[in-house]
């Protein structure tokens, strides 16, 4: 989605509950290649922006690793000592070690 349409809707979601809209305390400038966006914020939609900005969480951040603390790829393996985390991670560790400590193979 184009960042100055996507504010464009996010300020226009949240004009009908605020009451001084047209009080500017902050102002937001877009440029994306040759496109300009210029936005005033109200008290409540620079708010509301910025909780917006806090909560977001990049779709690719799977967490952090419980041994190292490095991050997390979509499998679950961290990029930093590699190993699997998470209750995935367990699981697969649980059973390596069943499987390793086997003596029958038959």
């Amino acid at each position: 989605m184009d960042p100055i349409d996507a504010m464009e809707q996010f300020l226009a979601r949240i004009a009908a509950y605020d009451e001084q809209p047209d009080v500017a305390v902050a102002a937001v400038e877009l440029r994306v290649g040759r496109l300009q966006g210029s936005f005033q914020l109200s008290e409540r939609a620079a708010r509301a922006f910025g909780e917006a900005l806090a909560r977001y969480v990049d779709p690719d951040d799977c967490g952090r690793c419980d041994g190292c603390g490095g991050h997390l790829d979509r499998n679950l393996r961290c990029s930093g000592c590699g190993q699997v985390s998470g209750v995935f991670g367990a699981t697969i560790a649980q059973h390596a070690a069943e499987v390793a400590s086997r003596t029958d193979y038959a």
